[in-house]
């Protein structure tokens, strides 16, 4: 097929720790609107959606149900494909990162970085955010007094475990080569100055693996150790598209078109993603769009407040659909 009618488009993968509030279905429904868009021009969309499975928070609200970590994430994809639909999102792919098929590309993407010599062991100490899933530099704890910007309810608990690293700060230089020969790699503007400031002022080596646990992946170069969210989340763009399991069929789809994101995960996407596509050889995305939040006014303090699960303020989509119909909440 002429390169210009193919059109690979995604969305994040979401946690299943709970339902999906509207905040979700915002960004969902501004994808689905661009997907309906190229179809329309003709061209062959593939058009990606998916939860993002591997992580503590599923294997703790597994345990509070009673409920095998696997039996409890399959439940969550249906109640959310229920909402997708009903929503009538025009998605034609949805990964789950317990599939079989995202967990071989893993594999053998994390090999491939290893191999190429960005991995490495060491030991980390730090503040952690179970809802973020990802450790807190000592300015962002000092920004968040002591707590996570993203999680002000959630305390930050001190982790010390020794794990492999991935060399992010190798990468610096060939990030900011990349920004400045694609200008519209990243957008709104507003994005890309955040990520270039973010970038030029150094980036550290991240932790890509975590000891101890038995739900996940574990690394092919060290079966005790499975992989850490955040590398094996990004990695569901390219297992979807074919990476490890359909060679041909990744090669005809990748690289995407366009990563839909919210804002709070362009520093994921924008710096840890490309660094990680580099190492491993292959092409990056041609853009990443990092949209805002939906807020709702808080009625105590009269200010406007992001949509959370972690501050209990979200409304549940269905509720709205049932209510207002499901092409009322799309115009909204």
């Amino acid at each position: 097929m002429d390169e210009q009618q193919r059109f690979y488009i995604t969305t994040a993968i979401d946690y299943p720790n709970s339902r999906p509030h509207i905040g979700t279905a915002f960004e969902k429904i501004g994808a689905d609107v661009q997907a309906r868009f190229r179809r329309m021009e003709g061209a062959d969309v593939h058009f990606l959606m998916g939860n993002d499975e591997n992580t503590i928070k599923v294997t703790q609200r597994a345990r509070e149900l009673d409920l095998d970590p696997k039996a409890y994430v399959d439940d969550m994809a249906r109640q959310f494909q229920d909402v997708w639909r009903a929503l009538e999102i025009s998605n034609n792919d949805f990964i789950q990162t317990s599939e079989e098929r995202h967990h071989i590309g893993c594999r053998k993407f994390i090999q491939a970085v290893h191999d190429a010599g960005d991995i490495y062991k060491g030991t980390y100490a730090g503040h952690y955010c179970n809802g973020c899933e990802s450790f807190k530099t000592e300015k962002e704890v000092a920004e968040g007094g002591g707590r996570c910007p993203n999680h002000p309810n959630a305390p930050l608990t001190w982790v010390e475990e020794e794990n492999y690293y991935f060399r992010l700060s190798a990468f610096r230089d060939r990030l900011l080569a990349h920004y400045a020969a694609n200008p519209g790699f990243i957008q709104p503007e507003s994005r890309r100055n955040e990520i270039i400031s973010l970038v030029e002022g150094g980036l550290t080596d991240i932790s890509i693996t975590r000891k101890g646990f038995t739900w996940g992946i574990p690394a092919p170069f060290d079966p005790d150790q499975t992989i850490y969210v955040w590398f094996d989340a990004l990695l569901n763009y390219v297992t979807a598209a074919g990476y490890g399991t359909d060679e041909e069929r990744f090669a005809r789809t990748w690289p995407a078109d366009v990563h839909v994101i919210g804002k709070d995960i362009t520093r994921f996407h924008c710096a840890l993603w490309p660094a990680m596509l580099m190492s491993a050889g292959l092409p990056l995305p041609r853009k990443v769009f990092g949209h805002g939040f939906v807020y709702r006014k808080n009625e105590e303090t009269g200010e406007a407040e992001k949509l959370s699960k972690s501050l209990g303020n979200v409304v549940e989509p269905m509720e709205l659909i049932e209510k207002f119909s499901a092409e009322a909440f799309r115009y909204y």
